[in-house]
């Protein structure tokens, strides 16, 4: 079966004579039919190499939801806020059962040979918090991608383990692990009488993987949370830095990115904020003519992603420009 990833095929620059270029060694949006295909639903052998995607239950548990018809392993669904509802589409997880239980489902990558400097991002938002508050773990194996060998956890997601009586997190309490909202940002704040259940909105994280350059891994996101609700995962991404002389181009201090590029139907953008600050991103075409802006407001330090309707654009080559209170950073876009 085909690999369903996108591979940044080039990328532009201009005005210094040394830069930083970034260049994406895997990106899935989980957007796509042929994503959902070509994974296999079945526990996996435990070979060293594999170019495919991995998805089983390991609980055996069936849904308890009113509908009663959620998939019992990783499949297809919407997020869970408004804000992250536009042309999108995440994979998520349930651990609402019949009868009380643990949830045990794994989504498992195909195997990468990471380079020096190569980062881990991705997103993630339960379906509420902080009552019945989902937690998973992001797990790494450096021998083959058997559920036994990821021995190590990169990153932790609480889950609720004792109920509350409030919206405020302060009366409820968690695993040990980040908790999604309890910073009171990429939340949907309900407005509706108490208990409050408030969505969570895709935040994104990142995990540098400079540790294993050189190695050939797998990475699994375990969705291990005892009778909550939903977790989803999106924008699942491996992307490196490398020093390299002789490109062309802007002082590139955010991080920014563009991938798929070329694109055909959408392209995400991605930047690093190190503190809190405005975001306006804009596009201009080749002669300098500006075609779209977006003012994202103020957004917090980390990474953020944001989509751009490629299809709506006539084909040949762009500027994408991010706009902050301490720089500009800039990024040719081809539309194909």
């Amino acid at each position: 079966m085909k690999k369903n990833y996108l591979i940044a095929a080039s990328f532009f620059a201009f005005l210094s004579s040394k830069a930083i270029a970034q260049d994406t060694l895997v990106y899935e949006s989980f957007n796509y039919q042929a994503f959902y295909d070509a994974m296999q639903i079945d526990i996996p052998s435990g070979t060293t190499i594999d170019p495919l995607w991995y998805n089983f239950d390991g609980d055996g548990l069936a849904d308890g939801s009113a509908s009663g018809d959620r998939p019992n392993e990783w499949y297809a669904v919407q997020p869970f806020s408004d804000v992250d509802t536009t042309n999108n589409v995440a994979i998520g997880s349930n651990s609402w059962f019949d009868s009380p239980g643990m949830s045990d489902n794994w989504l498992i990558t195909p195997s990468f040979t990471l380079r020096a400097h190569d980062t881990l991002f991705w997103r993630s938002a339960p379906s509420q918090t902080p009552r019945y508050l989902d937690g998973y773990k992001v797990k790494i194996s450096t021998t083959d991608n058997d559920p036994g060998a990821f021995t190590t956890t990169l990153f932790t997601a609480a889950e609720m383990t004792g109920l509350g009586s409030d919206s405020t997190f302060s009366t409820y309490s968690f695993s040990t692990g980040f908790v999604h909202g309890q910073d009171g940002t990429y939340i949907d704040f309900a407005t509706t009488s108490a208990p409050i259940l408030h969505n969570g909105q895709l935040r994104p994280f990142s995990y540098p993987l400079d540790a294993y350059a050189g190695q050939t891994v797998f990475i699994a996101f375990h969705h291990s949370s005892f009778d909550d609700n939903l977790i989803s995962i999106d924008d699942f991404m491996i992307r490196g830095t490398n020093m390299v002389t002789g490109i062309s181009e802007n002082k590139n201090e955010i991080g920014l990115n563009v991938f798929p590029n070329p694109s055909v139907d959408a392209a995400q953008v991605s930047y690093n904020l190190t503190s809190e600050t405005s975001v306006v991103i804009s596009i201009y075409d080749l002669t300098g003519k500006l075609i779209s802006t977006e003012n994202k407001g103020k957004q917090l330090s980390g990474r953020h992603f944001t989509s751009i309707n490629t299809a709506a654009l006539a084909k040949g080559y762009y500027t994408v420009t991010v706009n902050t209170e301490e720089t500009v950073a800039t990024s040719k876009m081809i539309v194909k």
